[in-house]
Parts: C-alpha cells; structure tokens; sequence
C-alpha cells in the first residue's frame, strides 16, 4: 500500500469512527503513519480526503463491475451477484456508522451529483448484463434499455442513503426476491412456487 492509499484509508476510518468534525488532519497523519507537513502536501483539507475517499468507493465499484462482467457465470448469477454486492456495500456504508449521516451530508455538499453518478454506473452495469444473458439466449428482452431502467426503479427502495431511512427495513431476501421476479420474466420461464402448485387446478375424472 502507497502513501497515499495509506492516508485515505487512514481518513476513511477516523471519519467512519469519529465523525469528521472530531477528525483533524493531525489524527489522520498519525494514523497513516507520515508527518503532517507530508500529509499536505497530499491533500490540502478534510475536504480533499472526503472527495479521495468517495473517488475510491467508485474505483471499487468499477472493479467489482469489471470483475461480475467477464466472469463465466450465467446472467441471472451475475445479476443476483452484482446487486447482492450493491447493497451489503451500501448497507455497511449507510449503517456501519453513527457518523454515517455527517459523512453522507458531507459527500453531497462536495459532490451534489453523486446519488446520479452511482444511478448511472448502475443502469449501465445493468444493461450489460441484460445484453448478455440476451445474446447468450436465457433472456427474452424486447428493449434493454427500458428493462434495465424499470429495474433499478423497482430496487430503489432498497437504497436509501443515511439521510433517508426507509419506514419498513430493506433486507436483502426481501430485494432477492425482487431480482428473482424480473429473471423469470426475462427467462420466460417462470419458477413453480409451493403457492402456485397449491392454486393449479386439480383435473377432473371423467
């Protein structure tokens, strides 16, 4: 790990644990084990390290997408892990910590459009994936573009940020279950579930 990974590692915890306002940029040097006068000449303020630590969340997420794409699995598995990935990652980022409020705030303040960037980066990763499982033969998608924005629609609830909680928990069975409806319709081939079985209609004896 370079120094400067050191730092925004280091910036990442103090702020996830203390909160930024308790943060300073001695505690920081500290914690990444390099002077504070080095420490500036990375970054100039606290601002500078939120705006590091939110470029390296999206370094990772990029990686992550890269990695679900040229994986061998079938579309429905790269679909179930790719937004599996997406929310215990938001999950651990929303309330992982009590300063999780403050951080977000501060994120927005710097970068307004980050909640559309992430919306972005998603849809496209959807699409994607919907392009494969399509030219692979196990989806039936009309139009990928309408598909994939109908979906993300439909999994928003699932993604609040730490400003806005929703009343009923998002849990992931519940958002699995949702990523499992849109694969049967898109497979045309849809599951027989115990509720179906029990509703299918007996055949009558002639």
């Amino acid at each position: 790990m370079n120094k400067t990974e050191r730092i925004i590692d280091a910036a990442r915890d103090r702020f996830r644990y203390y909160g930024i306002g308790k943060t300073t940029m001695q505690d920081i040097a500290q914690d990444a084990d390099v002077a504070v006068g080095t420490l500036y000449l990375y970054f100039k303020n606290k601002d500078d390290l939120i705006v590091a630590c939110t470029t390296e969340f999206v370094e990772q997420h990029r990686r992550e997408v890269q990695a679900v794409l040229a994986s061998n699995r079938p579309a429905d598995e790269k679909l179930r892990q790719y937004i599996t990935g997406r929310f215990r990652a938001a999950e651990a980022t929303r309330s992982g910590s009590r300063h999780a409020a403050e951080v977000t705030r501060a994120v927005l303040r710097l970068k307004p459009d980050r909640i559309v960037e992430e919306g972005g980066m998603i849809l496209s990763t959807l699409s994607q994936i919907l392009e494969q499982g399509r030219a692979a033969g196990q989806f039936q998608v009309a139009s990928i573009e309408r598909d994939a924005k109908v979906f993300l629609l439909s999994i928003a609830y699932f993604f609040p940020n730490a400003l806005n909680e929703p009343p009923i928990p998002a849990t992931e069975p519940d958002l699995l279950a949702v990523v499992d409806w849109f694969i049967e319709q898109w497979s045309g081939r849809p599951r027989r579930t115990p509720d179906a079985a029990r509703k299918r209609p007996h055949r009558v004896r002639k």
